[in-house]
């Protein structure tokens, strides 16, 4: 199948070719040659793969452990136990993680006095909006602001692809600079949530942020506090960075990671190409399941021997969506004990602290979404059932979405 370095990786939808490596299997949508097409790509995904280990020996650990988290609190866990999932999201944990919280100048830290208060979330699609939904919950019971504007704001510029099929890392920097820049001028809000590990990589390095007066808080500070934290309590533990391609070449996470001290090999990378795509078509679907497998199969195959305590860290705000089938994949592995965190919650504690009290009566809260490219009827319904426990307003926000073709 040649090195890994030439092995391609291209997963298409509609029914054409799925080509892992240089062979192709068409993915056939009927009885026993879907069968047959899904047994032969979660073979050839786990028998190679692209991805990068480094040559260090790996740490010495034991087959199992109990670790895991129940709302943001960690705990005794099985792989039947995953941070956050469809049921537990809705109430807000009661154990969080303490995360160091940003520094606000004073003029910035105004938005905790304000009566009114508009944010803007963005993500290069859907994903975002899980955060959107228990932003919501958590301002509703929290009673913080009276009055609150969300505003979803989606970056995503062609159906075609996104910022993984730009050419260049400058057209992917001078992309999103439009969208902050119209942002801006359109919805001038008073915080900017990036709720999108891949943009959130990028936004350092955008124009935007070199001259922007309005608070930003990105997802990628609380996925690395995160990771840092169980890798501390569980010094013999491996954690595998699962994320777009961009997200992974980037290497924001694995960098900062290392900046604390963290060994090189106990950091494992794995690009998970197109899954938030199919993850948006279907979060449960059959499709999704085995790329999500195959994903998690390749990154095993860079595991040492014997095999250590695993962590399994979802770098795409839209990987929760999927996750009970990222649960079922844990327990059909070979690992006997898995720890699946989700960060996506995390962005949120930093901007409403803990130490935030009631102010009001109660909140007046708003939701809107707004896209460039049309989102099918389909997703819409898809996202909204399961958004629609934790936010109904979320929900009904995405199924009544603004259209603009000309929004950034």
């Amino acid at each position: 199948m040649g090195s890994k370095t030439q092995r391609a990786k291209l997963i298409r939808d509609n029914g054409q070719p799925i080509r892992i490596g240089r062979e192709s299997t068409a993915v056939s949508r009927k009885g026993k040659r879907k069968a047959l097409s899904v047994f032969i790509l979660a073979l050839v995904m786990f028998l190679g793969g692209e991805g990068t280990i480094l040559k260090e020996s790996g740490p010495t650990g034991s087959k199992s452990f109990r670790l895991g988290l129940v709302g943001s609190g960690w705990t005794s866990f099985s792989p039947k136990t995953v941070y956050r999932n469809k049921d537990s999201f809705p109430t807000p944990a009661k154990n969080r993680l303490s995360l160091p919280l940003p520094e606000f100048t004073s003029e910035k830290d105004s938005i905790y006095k304000r009566e009114e208060i508009t944010v803007a979330l963005i993500d290069s699609g859907l994903g975002g909006l899980s955060i959107m939904a228990e932003a919501a919950n958590r301002l509703e019971k929290g009673r913080f602001y009276r009055r609150v504007n969300l505003v979803f704001f989606n970056a995503l510029f062609s159906k075609e692809g996104g910022y993984n099929a730009l050419p260049t890392r400058q057209a992917r920097l001078e992309m999103f600079d439009r969208v902050l820049a119209s942002l801006r001028k359109r919805i001038n809000p008073h915080l900017i949530l990036i709720a999108c590990n891949t943009l959130s990589t990028l936004y350092p390095a955008t124009r935007f942020s070199q001259k922007t007066d309005i608070p930003v808080l990105d997802i990628i500070r609380p996925g690395v506090e995160l990771l840092a934290a169980q890798l501390r309590k569980q010094p013999e533990a491996l954690a595998i960075i699962f994320a777009t391609p961009i997200t992974i070449s980037e290497d924001t996470h694995r960098q900062q990671l290392l900046k604390q001290g963290f060994a090189p090999n106990r950091l494992v990378v794995q690009a998970c190409p197109e899954l938030e795509v199919y993850i948006e078509k279907d979060p449960q679907g059959e499709e999704t399941g085995l790329l999500i497998s195959g994903f998690i199969e390749e990154a095993l195959q860079k595991i040492p021997s014997p095999p250590p305590p695993l962590i399994f860290s979802l770098n795409c705000t839209h990987y929760g969506y999927s996750l009970p089938l990222w649960e079922k994949a844990a327990q059909e592995s070979p690992w006997p004990s898995l720890a699946i965190v989700n960060p996506n919650s995390g962005l949120i504690d930093l901007w409403l602290k803990p130490s935030l009290k009631p102010r009001f009566k109660q909140t007046e809260i708003k939701a809107r979404c707004f896209s460039r490219v049309e989102i099918e009827a389909e997703k819409r319904q898809k996202i909204s059932f399961y958004l629609n426990p934790i936010s109904p307003l979320t929900a009904e926000a995405l199924r009544h979405y603004t259209l603009d073709p000309k929004l950034f």
